[in-house]
């Protein structure tokens, strides 16, 4: 821990002593002489010692104080020149961008080294969020959203399709009560991501009526959620795109076949204008690009 005296008291003598002139320090300050000759007072009293000899029209430093000038005045100088580095560098906005918990862990995650390595300077803060974000009020640039990609008020580019569907262990298929038509979901858990109508509307979509679609848990972690559903403790709403690594490593299944709404998909949405912004226009390059592959 350093025991110094204030900076104040450091800058007073450091002034006096280049001028040696308790005036000039203060004119440069922009203090009053006063203010110097006691700042530099508290300093000689602090450190036991006699900075200045201070004689009629006269101002010469003792030994001790020129022990201490060119220490104090090269860390002045050296602070000096650090806090104007620093002013002259420009501040970096970050790039925000918004996209769902399971989205980023299972899609994208795998794939922002590659945005990195190619864009080290782009100061990129994901933000993770179950709800729908408003673009404007949350600062937020960049937002990937799954749906039919008719919002008003945004751009939108479709990224790659993406079916929600439920998906399970493969345990599941057996026993009691299989999974063979959606009706047979009755007999299992609905694990909800969020607390919308997702599950609704998917049943309502696949002419299932006699199932109430909110009765499962509510988890806003996609990692327990997917945990679950592979422990064979329930069914989940997922794409298949998504959850890929996961399907072909046979930990889960999509027991049904079809698509109760193909017109569903990952679009990009940002506000007009955004594009303009080199960093937004990269990270939406790298998307476009990452889903084409995945396609």
């Amino acid at each position: 821990m350093r025991r110094l005296p204030s900076l104040n008291a450091l800058r007073a003598f450091e002034a006096g002593a280049r001028h040696l002139s308790f005036t000039r320090a203060a004119r440069e300050l922009s203090v009053t002489q006063t203010a110097i000759s006691h700042q530099v007072r508290q300093l000689e009293d602090q450190l036991g010692v006699r900075l200045f000899e201070r004689r009629t029209r006269e101002l010469r430093l003792t030994p001790p104080g020129s022990i201490l000038y060119p220490a104090v005045a090269q860390s002045l100088d050296a602070m000096a020149e650090a806090v104007a580095r620093v002013r002259a560098t420009p501040a970096q906005t970050p790039l925000t961008v918004s996209v769902a918990p399971t989205f980023g862990a299972r899609w994208l995650a795998q794939r922002l080294g590659r945005f990195w390595r190619a864009h080290p300077d782009v100061a990129l803060r994901l933000h993770h969020s179950i709800r729908l974000v408003d673009l404007a009020r949350d600062e937020v640039d960049l937002a990937v959203r799954w749906g039919r990609g008719d919002w008003p008020g945004v751009e939108s580019e479709r990224l790659m399709g993406a079916h929600v569907t439920p998906l399970c262990s493969p345990c599941l298929l057996e026993g009691g009560h299989p999974l063979v038509a959606p009706g047979d979901l009755r007999h299992h858990t609905l694990i909800q991501e969020q607390d919308s109508n997702e599950w609704a509307e998917w049943l309502a979509a696949s002419g299932v009526d006699d199932i109430e679609p909110l009765r499962g848990p509510v988890i806003d972690d996609p990692n327990v959620i997917i945990e679950l559903t592979i422990a064979g403790d329930g069914v989940m709403l997922g794409s298949p795109e998504v959850m890929a690594p996961e399907i072909k490593a046979g930990k889960l299944v999509a027991p049904f076949a079809g698509d109760p709404d193909p017109a569903f998909a990952y679009y990009l949405v940002y506000l007009p204008g955004t594009l303009k912004q080199p960093d937004a226009a990269a990270f939406r390059d790298f998307l476009k690009r990452e889903a084409g592959l995945s396609e």
